[in-house]
């Protein structure tokens, strides 16, 4: 998969995103959820764009599709 670069603002978004690479790798979001160790239904509505405190949980289901998150600080420039 190349590297590509998107700027995201909602959870909806992230969701999207989450939803296309889990695809591209071939994988049920139940073999997804397994592979990341989280629950179907948390996958499944991480997917929908549906809000979470359980930050933890999405970074490491970015992790373990290869999706880095970074964040720009105010004041920095690219």
């Amino acid at each position: 998969m190349a590297h590509r670069e998107v700027a995201i603002s909602s959870a909806a978004e992230l969701g999207k995103i989450l939803r296309a690479v889990r695809k591209e790798s071939g994988l049920t979001q139940r073999d997804a959820a397994a592979l990341c160790n989280v629950s179907q239904p948390f996958l499944n509505g991480l997917e929908q764009g549906k809000p979470t405190a359980q930050i933890g949980k999405v970074l490491s289901v970015c992790s373990r599709f290869g999706i880095g998150i970074s964040l720009k600080l105010p004041g920095e420039t690219a």
